[in-house]
């Protein structure tokens, strides 16, 4: 589970790249907080609990955040839930 290059560009800070109705995954390079806050900002849950980090990893079996195969030196990838 990753973005590619065709999903985010070089310089992009952030990527809401996989979005459903109790998980979202991101790819940025953005610290936790500001990841977390504009994931809320740009992709509002629509229910009384916003996003927030996931304590479980990806689907893939990588770890939660794990290192961006796209853009290793500046990307992360996130798991959030509601």
């Amino acid at each position: 589970m990753g973005a590619t290059a065709k999903e985010i560009s070089h310089g992009q800070d952030f990527k809401a790249y996989s979005i459903g109705m109790v998980a979202a995954s991101v790819c940025s390079s953005l610290s936790i907080e500001e990841t977390t806050s504009r994931l809320n900002t740009e992709h509002p849950t629509g229910i009384n609990s916003q996003w927030r980090l996931s304590k479980d990893n990806f689907l893939g079996g990588e770890s939660n955040p794990c290192i961006c195969p796209d853009y290793p030196t500046t990307h992360k990838h996130y798991l959030f839930e509601c």
